[in-house]
């Protein structure tokens, strides 16, 4: 699906391959884009001594967002904490190529024992062992397994790729990768009659579950995500979710989440393999009957079946209709997106944010509204209160089309909101970003509060995170704008002139680590490529500890 995934130009990374139901279609055009500014060169990686002062205080006013204020309060609505700090360039620390990392840079993260974990593209899953400062990268020889197999065998040693994509820590010596399936992955089970299918593309990618052994060698598992026939009501056999975009871990239920080309999928986080996933609880939660019946409605066949296999739930989308397609009609066709934003609410439900809309995936409290017949873990239900007509308060169009469900929008009628990255707020309200339009805040039930950077400057956004030392938010930019900080209360503050020219690469990933003064700010700067999508400058990893 996407060749140079966060490579060249706009990456195919908008996600805006449109998806209906079980059938691929044409890109649309992606919206303006701004020229990228001009590269600061440098001979390599910032430091503390050569930053020079620091670039305080809200930005310039022909760089201050045209929406106003970014909200109608503080963005977590605590009390306000007094002026913006300036960034303290003495809180950063910088690793890359020079250190023995990747050439790109698609995710950084860190585990419970401290390990830094960094998803390198092609050069693979990249590890900085807790107390040292050089890398070692891991691919394919070392056990990485970006496929699945495909009635029992393994594609030919030349049909394998690696591309890793995605990183979240686990528990100490975990961490959870996403890779990129092989261009084409998403369709091509699905192929018409007669048409040759090659599983070495539809079973590419997905995710692994990772372990450091004690010798230094890995332990991996496979995700293999896809639905096996006779697991998902109403469908057989299901192959479309391959490149995985971001992964969150929920500690809290031993859950992850991909963020994925297609939809949305669970996986758990403690899956050692096999066909059964060993969470009873989400086992009999999940579980349901596929009825028989005969031309007179007799049931003739009740078949207990099991949707969590092989460790994984899928998928799901907050789709809508499309005029001019056979979306507009079929309730089985709909337009998807990508999945870029997961954010984990307290209660267990997660946001998601994709390329046309987002939602609330119930799973957790999916038996309001059903009293009596919901369950926590109950996938399905979920994916219902999601997708179903009846459902249309919960797809949420956060830059808005010219036209509102359940009226079906033209090509030309759509903004797709391209939504890039979710951050949870501890009052329950979520900062949405857009790889095209910005900042946008969101209520804790969805209703929009207020957009920010809207600018043509500032508003293409990569990345996003909340910082639990103060509830401020990191803001990472695809272009033009770099890293910046919204303080709360409510200015802007950029980190670029400490960045050097890493400030021009873009932001694929930020996480944050522990909490109070002891908290790590990882932020991932890709590489910058020229217009064939060769690597003109590394990317590398920035790790913040400064206040």
């Amino acid at each position: 699906m996407r060749e140079h995934r966060r490579g060249g130009w706009w990456l195919g990374l908008l996600g805006t391959l449109l998806l209906f139901g079980c059938k691929e279609s044409a890109k649309t055009q992606p919206p303006p884009l701004a020229e990228q500014e001009e590269e600061v060169p440098d001979a390599g990686l910032p430091t503390p001594e050569d930053a020079g002062p620091v670039d305080a205080g809200v930005p310039p006013e022909e760089e201050v967002p045209d929406a106003g204020e970014p909200d109608a309060g503080a963005p977590d609505a605590g009390p306000a904490t007094g002026p913006a700090l300036p960034p303290d360039a003495s809180g950063w620390r910088f690793l890359g190529t020079a250190e023995g990392g990747p050439r790109e840079v698609l995710g950084v993260t860190q585990d419970e024992g401290g390990n830094l974990w960094v998803a390198g593209g092609e050069d693979g899953l990249c590890l900085v062992r807790a107390g040292a400062s050089t890398f070692q990268c891991f691919t394919l020889a070392d056990g990485l397994h970006p496929w699945g197999a495909w009635k029992g065998k393994d594609p030919l040693p030349e049909q394998r790729y690696l591309k890793v994509t995605a990183v979240t820590g686990g528990p100490s010596g975990v961490v959870f990768v996403g890779y990129e399936g092989r261009p084409g992955c998403e369709g091509e089970f699905y192929k018409p009659p007669g048409q040759p299918k090659d599983p070495s593309i539809f079973k590419s990618g997905d995710a692994d579950r990772v372990e450091l052994k004690a010798d230094g060698t890995l332990a991996v598992v496979h995700y293999d995500i896809h639905s096996p026939a006779h697991s998902v009501p109403g469908y057989g056999h299901r192959e479309k979710l391959c490149t995985v975009n971001r992964i969150v871990w929920d500690k809290a239920t031993d859950g992850l989440w991909f963020a994925a080309n297609h939809g949305l999928a669970w996986g758990e986080a403690s899956y050692q393999g096999g066909e059964e996933c060993s969470n009873a609880q989400v086992r009999v939660s999940n579980a349901w009957n596929h009825v028989t019946r005969d031309a007179q409605g007799n049931e003739v066949n009740n078949e207990p079946r099991q949707r969590c296999k092989f460790g994984v739930m899928e998928h799901v989308h907050p789709a809508i209709q499309m005029q001019g397609t056979d979306a507009e009609e079929d309730d089985n066709s709909r337009l998807a997106g990508a999945v870029w934003g997961v954010a984990v609410r307290p209660d267990g439900d997660v946001w998601m944010g994709t390329a046309i809309r987002s939602s609330i995936f119930h799973i957790m409290t999916n038996a309001v509204g059903h009293v009596g017949t919901g369950a926590p873990w109950n996938f399905e239900m979920a994916r219902k209160q999601t997708e179903e007509k009846k459902h249309k308060a919960n797809r949420i169009d956060i830059w808005p089309d010219a036209v509102a469900e359940p009226i079906p929008p033209t090509r030309e009628q759509r903004k797709d909101d391209v939504v890039s990255d979710m951050a949870l707020m501890p009052d329950g309200t979520v900062w949405v970003s857009s790889f095209a339009w910005g900042l946008a805040k969101l209520s804790d039930t969805g209703q929009v509060l207020g957009h920010a950077l809207t600018g043509d400057a500032e508003r293409f956004v990569s990345s996003l995170e909340r910082d639990p030392r103060d509830g401020s938010v990191w803001i990472g930019h695809q272009w033009g704008r770099g890293l910046m900080r919204l303080h709360t209360e409510g200015s802007f503050v950029t980190h670029n002139k400490v960045l050097k020219g890493l400030a021009s690469q873009p932001i694929w990933d930020i996480q944050v680590v522990g909490s109070g003064d002891s908290r790590v700010v990882l932020v991932g700067f890709g590489a910058s490529r020229d217009g064939a999508n060769n690597i003109t400058r590394p990317g590398a990893i920035g790790i913040y500890t400064g206040r």
